[in-house]
């Protein structure tokens, strides 16, 4: 193993720590602490070489995530100074979790980002690293929060996600607005308190998403085009490849289907009209899928 492995692995090991260390935390600064450590461990990993694109990605992602973690801090010293003002506060910690997720309405970040990084990377940025802001969402915000602005940013995350990815051709921009659906359905979960779906979706949309992410790297395909021009992949591999794609679209009876069925069952009793509105937004990411 080079010196470059060496390092690649010590900061791979410091990401899951700092993760590890941000879900199992009650303390506010402990959780920025790592939050800031997995950045700046991230980071590295996204330059892993210093081509123009690669290195504008990893500028986005730095800001974005710098930004997002001092609003945190913020709205810690903010409950620290003003505490009679609780509702600043939750707003506040609210809009820094919107950014690291990178969900709407402020997204801009991350289907850049994923469109100039390499694949490998792109899968760590949709799974790996969603799981800390998601977690906080769950067990901080959700709890001190009133629900209606959460449940308005769900559901605009579950519909703008579809309709935004109706007008890409590039495969990691149409991933990462798909993601964005998810993200959506997630959160809606957190909301209506059954956090064991929301990770059960997780862990499907992740267990999906980790071989096409792999597929997509080793065939070095970036716009649909590519996808089904390349004369070394086989009629079974294409086929493959197809299910694992309506999977992530959540297309029935797949994988994908299940805990967003889920969801809906438990979700329909709650709010048709914000049922209703999710529903159209994963049909219109299966539309631009299939």
């Amino acid at each position: 193993m080079n010196k470059l492995a060496h390092i690649k692995l010590i900061l791979t090991i410091i990401i899951i720590t700092a993760t590890i260390i941000a879900i199992t935390s009650t303390n506010i600064v402990t959780i920025w602490i790592s939050l800031e450590l997995n950045i700046f461990s991230f980071v590295p990993l996204l330059l892993n070489t210093s081509t123009t694109n690669e290195t504008e990605g990893t500028i986005a992602y730095f800001l974005s995530q710098t930004l997002g973690s001092t609003i945190f801090l913020l709205s810690r010293t903010i409950l620290i100074t003003f505490h009679w003002y609780q509702k600043l506060n939750i707003f506040i910690l609210i809009f820094a979790i919107i950014l690291k997720l990178g969900i709407v309405p402020c997204h801009y970040w991350y289907p850049i980002t994923m469109e100039l990084v390499r694949w490998l990377n792109c899968l760590l940025l949709s799974t790996w690293q969603k799981i800390a802001p998601l977690f906080i969402t769950l067990f901080i915000i959700i709890p001190k929060s009133k629900s209606s602005l959460i449940i308005i940013i769900s559901s605009l995350n579950a519909l703008t996600g579809g309709i935004i990815g109706l007008r890409q051709s590039s495969l990691k921009k149409i991933i990462a607005y798909s993601s964005i659906t998810h993200i959506g359905w997630i959160i809606r979960a957190i909301i209506i308190n059954i956090p064991c779906i929301s990770l059960v979706y997780f862990i499907i949309y992740s267990i999906v998403t980790i071989p096409l992410f792999l597929t997509f790297s080793k065939i070095n395909c970036l716009i649909i085009s590519d996808l089904w021009s390349k004369p070394i992949l086989r009629q079974v591999f294409k086929i493959t490849l197809s299910f694992l794609i309506l999977s992530i679209a959540g297309l029935p009876p797949l994988t994908g289907f299940l805990p967003k069925l889920i969801i809906i069952s438990i979700l329909i009793k709650y709010s048709i009209i914000v049922t209703i509105l999710i529903i159209i937004g994963s049909l219109i990411t299966l539309f631009f899928f299939i």
